[in-house]
């Protein structure tokens, strides 16, 4: 049950929010647990999109996490206690999930339960590699190193997601708006424009009888188009998130021509990163390849990492089942292998992980640069069809006078 609530701060500031608690005992517990003076607590009956009838539609932005590891990192050096750190930290964020997740996690940590446990009561907030790492720093005594580690680690990938979701965003804007356009003139402009071509009966020439023919689709069956248009989408979502239609997917995706070797090196990245900053974290090399398989998300390279595990527990090496997969480029093997003799894996993997970063982002610089006048010539050919389809059998018809 979802209850809102006033209180006052022991600095006197007067706060807002939203509070799940079973009861509104348990509710005025956990506020007075947290050193607030409770003004008000009341079962919560708003329809808002923050409300209980809406939130699923609430969720903490990875920045967010990202922002929490590196400010949290930064109390712990200046030696301040757990509970004032995450009382401090909920009083920074303005996301009220996040901000009643924080409240949960520092009264459980009042109650005796440790961090991490408190921290894997909110896995859709933080993930099992989070909490993982977290708890390697609990048992090794190194927490504050360990947030500085999660921030760097997160703070990378956070930027190299943006960077490839920044690329991928204007061709899919222009193509939106092309086929939006395109539409629009096959329903209302295209038919005007004909109806005094199909007047004269002339015989018309094939590319104008092919556009004739697609508009009077849309214009008389739009919504069958739509439909259609609907129904291909969404069957294609539910073939990708099928766990077989999701390994094909996986599969297709690294060898997708130009945009393969741009994926490859983008889980390439992300999986010597996260396995870098597990082993330098503290936690054993099974249990490190355990969670860098449940985060690489891609199912090709879950399959190596899962397959590297079995072979480890063997006491063979990592290097050792790199080198038989195609899908790890010849550069990664050897570096692990000069890792692992070297006993420095967590730096080799890490010096991996940054030359893969700085290899996605300047594929996706070239990538931008070369999309942009590909984009424009497609349009260009594109009306360049229209316009000669209606043009041909004016200028047919003007010469016939």
């Amino acid at each position: 049950m979802q209850f809102s609530y006033q209180v006052r701060t022991q600095q006197g500031e007067i706060k807002n929010g939203f509070i799940d608690a079973q009861t509104k005992e348990a509710a005025l517990d956990a506020l007075q647990r947290s050193n607030f003076f409770v003004i008000e607590l009341s079962p919560s009956s708003e329809g808002s999109l923050t409300s209980r009838g809406f939130k699923f539609l609430r969720r903490v932005p990875r920045k967010e996490v990202v922002i929490f590891s590196r400010q949290i990192s930064t109390l712990f050096e200046a030696k301040v206690p757990l509970i004032e750190a995450l009382k401090t930290m909920m009083e920074q964020t303005n996301n009220p999930m996040f901000k009643d997740a924080l409240l949960d996690i520092a009264k459980n940590v009042d109650a005796g339960a440790s961090l991490s446990k408190a921290l894997a009561g909110h896995k859709k907030i933080f993930s099992d590699f989070y909490v993982n790492m977290v708890h390697s720093g609990e048992v090794s005594g190194k927490l504050e190193d360990v947030f500085r580690y999660l921030a760097d680690g997160l703070e990378r990938e956070y930027y190299l997601l943006q960077k490839v979701r920044g690329a991928l965003t204007y061709p899919a804007f222009i193509i939106f708006g092309f086929g939006a356009i395109g539409f629009v003139m096959m329903v209302w402009v295209v038919p005007n424009l004909t109806s005094i071509l199909k007047e004269t009966e002339q015989e018309l020439p094939f590319l104008t009888k092919m556009v004739i023919g697609v508009s009077d689709i849309f214009a008389n069956y739009w919504w069958a188009v739509l439909i259609g248009i609907a129904g291909v989408v969404s069957g294609l979502l539910y073939a990708v998130n099928s766990p077989r239609g999701k390994e094909a997917w996986h599969r297709i995706q690294l060898k997708i021509p130009v945009f393969g070797k741009m994926f490859q090196k983008f889980y390439l990245a992300r999986m010597t990163d996260s396995l870098s900053v597990l082993i330098q974290g503290g936690l054993p090399i099974v249990q490190a390849l355990e969670i860098t398989a449940e985060v690489v998300r891609n199912k090709i390279y879950h399959e190596i990492l899962i397959q590297t595990i079995e072979e480890v527990k063997k006491g063979n090496t990592i290097s050792s089942v790199f080198r038989t997969r195609k899908e790890i480029p010849v550069m990664v093997s050897q570096m692990v292998f000069v890792g692992e003799e070297s006993g420095k894996l967590d730096s080799t993997l890490k010096s991996a992980a940054n030359f893969y970063q700085k290899e996605v982002t300047v594929v996706m610089d070239n990538l931008v640069t070369l999309i942009e006048p590909l984009l424009i010539m497609v349009l260009g050919i594109g009306v360049a069809i229209m316009v000669m389809a209606i043009l041909m059998p004016m200028y047919d018809m003007a010469q016939s006078f």
